[in-house]
């Protein structure tokens, strides 16, 4: 046998040190000698509490009851608390769904949106169009640093407008 079954055979006894076996357990095992010794405390001090009066209700015992259970009453019921989470989630979903809907609404550039990858293109190439030289004539002198491969290339002329 194991120390846990020792001491269910112990507790089931109730403290009393049992057949020899066990005694012989508790001889040699120190963590059980333990356990049987808190057992044998426990059990005394049930039996001095069973041997102890009761205490007496004081003084208006019956009225500080009666006064608290009436308070008990006075609580908020389960329905009031399921109503007032009720309101908060529509509440909630009210709102939601107005911040979806003003999503929706709002165009897809502006001060409220930040700039697309089409917005971004898109100036890009309005750049493009600023620094071309329709007569093919530039105003912009070469720097001495840039190589010929590195120059701007000219753009074509608008011969077709």
């Amino acid at each position: 046998m194991n120390c846990e079954e020792y001491r269910t055979q112990l507790t089931g006894q109730w403290g009393d040190g049992g057949a020899e076996e066990v005694r012989l357990h508790l001889a040699h095992c120190p963590s059980c000698a333990q356990y049987y010794r808190d057992l044998r405390l426990v059990k005394a001090g049930l039996y001095l509490l069973k041997n102890e009066a009761e205490p007496a209700p004081s003084l208006g015992f019956a009225e500080r009851l009666v006064r608290q259970l009436g308070d008990l009453s006075k609580a908020p019921s389960v329905a009031e608390f399921f109503e007032r989470v009720g309101r908060r989630f529509v509440y909630t979903a009210l709102v939601l769904t107005s911040l979806a809907l003003l999503a929706l609404a709002l165009p897809a550039t502006g001060p409220v949106r930040g700039l697309t990858v089409a917005d971004i293109q898109t100036t890009t190439q309005e750049a493009l169009l600023a620094y071309s030289d329709p007569i093919g004539e530039s105003n912009v002198q070469e720097s001495p640093d840039l190589a010929p491969s590195e120059a701007p290339a000219p753009t074509g002329s608008n011969e077709g407008k």
